[in-house]
């Protein structure tokens, strides 16, 4: 039976959204099924050697699955921050410009300055990370809420 293109991507989608329910209900319900099963000792010590594995599998892929996510998430926060930010340094730029060219040398230096500022944000975006969130966390984790420590 092939499924019109709409209702495979709904699909897709849904078991996406709960990729470490479904293997994890698939592990249990084989584990139920192994125990329940009446197997001479032989083949029962070859099925449970094979329901670790597949335990061990599971854990290892709904691993992976969330840490492939939160990478993913942390592209499109970076993404969104780059833009939002990046707009605003933009107008902070220009006006800064603007005020350069009416006053004097002083301002010049001011004008330097933030479009240092602006540079230097602009880089720091760009190096949003996991591993810059665990070295930030490391640095600021007394300050944190209890929430997110």
């Amino acid at each position: 039976m092939i499924f019109p293109s709409r209702t495979r991507n709904a699909l897709r989608a849904a078991l996406a959204e709960h990729f470490e329910l479904v293997l994890t209900t698939c592990g249990v319900l084989i584990a139920i099924a192994v125990t329940f099963a009446q197997l001479s000792q032989g083949v029962q010590g070859l099925a449970l050697t094979y329901l670790i594995w597949l335990q061990g599998f599971i854990l290892w892929a709904v691993h992976r699955y969330s840490l492939l996510g939160r990478k993913r998430l942390i592209r499109k926060l970076r993404l969104m921050l780059q833009d939002k930010v990046n707009n605003q340094l933009t107008v902070l730029v220009g006006v800064a410009e603007l005020s350069g060219r009416e006053h004097a040398v002083n301002d010049e230096r001011d004008l330097q300055v933030a479009v240092t500022a602006a540079k230097t944000v602009s880089r720091e975006l760009d190096g949003l990370s996991m591993e810059s969130l665990r070295r930030w966390e490391r640095q600021y984790s007394k300050f944190l809420p209890l929430a997110l420590r």
